[in-house]
């Protein structure tokens, strides 16, 4: 999500929610005799304030599943409460222990929490220029999961462009010309799903080389217009390697915040269990 003029409200109200609450807190820690605890009724305020806010940021992803639940609002707007409120979170629960990482439990949970709130907002600053480096970079965006069968197509379509160049102009020979086996060798591994970084087609430059080496070859001047054809694929198949690659960056970040958003929920359920009782 773009952060644009439609995050103004939520910025200044969290700023200043955030403000105010560390400022009640250590005015409150500052009149309370020893300072506060996680365990003081402040504290335990704080405690399920933040916690609190951690479930609506985590129902985010429940919201996802039940697109059809209209009467929850506005998708957008419980992402930049996502965003903003979940931020505000990890001060409050700051708070609730006092600054302090207290036992082993509450050492893990800090130190998860601090992890979580890092992964998402690293996660959001890639949003903000990832999307248009892409689309500089990538003059022909395509649709991330369509990738796979693009680079199927284009091998089929190349597969069929030299198998139709070698039955009408071989004269009866297998491959004069040596188009076929700089093709099965160079070309079609090139064209794979699996993108072949090690491969001297995947850096420009060299690929110009290999295609000019390619046309220097005795009878390649009659193939020239598929060697084109072909030189086109492969840059292609790097612009989609690229944006493979941007997209995993973009994407990437969820398979660490998304489990350690989950471990937070549960190591603070744990943790106040445990307060309970102990």
């Amino acid at each position: 999500m773009l952060i644009d003029s439609t995050h103004k409200r939520w910025i200044v109200v969290t700023l200043l929610l955030a403000v105010v609450a560390v400022a009640v807190y250590l005015v409150a820690a500052w009149l309370t005799p020893g300072g506060l605890s996680g365990g003081s009724l402040i504290g335990l305020w704080y405690g399920l304030a933040g916690f609190g806010l951690m479930l609506y940021a985590a129902a985010l992803s429940l919201l996802r599943r039940v697109p059809s639940w209209w009467w929850l609002g506005a998708r957008k707007t419980w992402l930049r409460g996502h965003i903003w409120l979940g931020l505000l979170s990890g001060v409050l629960i700051v708070c609730h222990g006092g600054g302090r990482w207290g036992g082993p439990l509450e050492q893990i949970l800090m130190a998860v929490l601090y992890l979580t709130l890092g992964t998402g907002v690293v996660g959001l600053a890639l949003q903000q220029f990832l999307p248009r480096l892409i689309t500089r970079r990538i003059p022909d965006e395509a649709p991330y999961e369509q990738i796979p069968h693009l680079c199927d197509a284009m091998r089929r379509h190349a597969d069929a462009r030299v198998a139709g160049e070698l039955a009408k102009k071989s004269s009866g020979q297998d491959d004069p010309a040596g188009l076929k086996k700089f093709y099965d060798t160079k070309v079609r591994p090139f064209l794979a799903r699996r993108y072949d970084r090690s491969s001297s087609l995947a850096h420009p430059l060299q690929a110009e080389r290999d295609f000019s080496r390619a046309r220097a070859l005795p009878g390649m001047a009659a193939y020239a217009e598929t060697l084109d054809q072909l030189e086109k694929c492969c840059d292609e198949r790097r612009q989609l390697a690229e944006q493979e690659r941007l997209y995993l960056w973009l994407h990437g970040w969820l398979f660490l915040h998304v489990p350690l958003s989950l471990a937070l929920l549960v190591l603070g359920l744990v943790h106040a269990v445990a307060s309970l009782y102990y």
